[in-house]
């Protein structure tokens, strides 16, 4: 029910997955725009499956169903791959967001991935909550400045960072930034972009 075209697999140099999806505040998705713009990330592959909304997007005559983006980009001396969407899957259907999540972390780790970033925002004050299933790497994030995360990450950003855990061998991490516009928090945004910036050394001109 998973689909995924790539269009080149790269040699990487420490890599990492980022994962920005529609959420709280869009902050996940806002965050991985504004990374893609700064460092004129290319297309890298498509993600289509048969459990996407049935539609498709007409531009400048293209006729595309409905999919996700993953783009790749070098800076600050590691790989960066950004996995993007507009929608999430229909969570009524919880089987096949597992598949989709599941296709999603194959593919990472087809590429040479095993460090996995995901970003979100909550409704909070404006701090920088962190997860991680290092400990080590957990307290690293809590130094920089982080609060430590209690709650439920939801939607498909959650699902992929809980699969590549239960996956085993991957570094997962979790960015969520504090919203007051659960709409859409270009603040939140850069909060969180400002924080992965300076934890990866992406050396991204904010």
């Amino acid at each position: 029910g998973v689909f995924i075209e790539e269009l080149y697999k790269p040699t990487v140099e420490k890599p990492v997955f980022i994962v920005g999806m529609p959420g709280v505040g869009e902050v996940g998705r806002i965050t991985v725009e504004v990374i893609r713009e700064l460092t004129d990330a290319q297309l890298i592959c498509r993600v289509y499956s048969i459990h996407f909304p049935d539609q498709i997007k007409v531009e400048n005559g293209s006729l595309e169903p409905l999919h996700y983006e993953v783009h790749h980009a070098k800076t600050g001396g590691r790989d960066v791959f950004l996995l993007s969407g507009d929608f999430q899957p229909d969570f009524t259907i919880p089987e096949s967001n597992y598949m989709i999540a599941q296709s999603i972390v194959d593919y990472m780790m087809d590429i040479g991935c095993r460090r996995i970033l995901a970003v979100d925002g909550f409704i909070d004050s404006r701090i920088i909550a962190v997860t991680s299933n290092d400990p080590d790497v957990l307290n690293k994030l809590i130094e920089a400045g982080a609060k430590p995360y209690r709650g439920y990450l939801s939607g498909l950003t959650g699902l992929i960072l809980g699969v590549a855990n239960l996956r085993g061998g991957i570094l997962c991490v979790g960015v969520l930034a504090g919203c007051k516009n659960v709409k859409g928090d270009k603040s939140a945004a850069l909060r969180a972009l400002r924080f992965i910036n300076n934890i990866l050394g992406l050396d991204l001109n904010l």
